[in-house]
């Protein structure tokens, strides 16, 4: 079953902003213990205490909200404030966001499973809120390497991402280890320190 959604940028009264966030709080708790793929939406609208057809009045499908769930998910993390900020370089801040971020996996598998998927839907609504997705983890990255020009600071931060994301599936599908993981993503972060170090000294 899929519908007309409510835009997640209307106004909504704050009664329909409260129902909708326990919406995505159930969908993310069901996340957190259970396989996408297992989900039911059904079970999603039983946990969050609302019809179905109305679960389906704020979210067009099962990959529309989960979509919404990912990105309500990792949020917090691309605000987060790293440790001795002061007094870490540029490319020991990347390597403490890669590295976070894997560690992050370790814990949640579900979600980078998910966002593997949901990168690959055919939905129309879940296409744009994996763009403000992946702009907002992007954002840090982008931040770091400021020292170079806005356009190669954009496609370096890309390849990050692409690089994390291709380690993540490969782990999941037994292909590396986690340790090898780590190991590539450290091996890259030397890779952008030959290209930041010339530029900042």
């Amino acid at each position: 079953m899929t519908g007309q959604s409510i835009s997640p940028t209307s106004e909504l009264p704050a009664y329909q902003v409260v129902r909708r966030q326990r919406i995505i709080d159930a969908a993310k708790d069901m996340l957190r213990v259970t396989d996408y793929e297992s989900i039911q939406i059904r079970d999603v609208a039983t946990s969050a205490n609302v019809a179905l057809g109305t679960l389906y009045r704020y979210f067009s499908s099962k990959d529309h909200l989960y979509a919404e769930v990912v990105f309500d998910w990792a949020t917090p993390f691309s605000q987060t404030r790293l440790p001795n900020d002061e007094l870490m370089g540029t490319t020991e801040r990347i390597s403490f966001r890669l590295r976070g971020a894997l560690a992050s996996f370790e814990k949640h598998p579900y979600f980078y499973k998910a966002i593997l998927q949901l990168r690959s839907s055919s939905v129309a609504d879940v296409g744009p809120v994996m763009v403000r997705l992946g702009e907002i983890l992007e954002e840090p990255i982008r931040v770091e390497m400021s020292a170079l020009d806005e356009a190669e600071a954009a496609d370096i931060t890309v390849m990050v991402w692409a690089l994390l994301m291709d380690v993540v599936s490969r782990v999941i599908s037994k292909d590396k280890t986690i340790q090898e993981a780590y190991r590539i993503l450290d091996r890259f972060v030397v890779l952008v320190k030959h290209r930041l170090e010339p530029v900042a000294s």
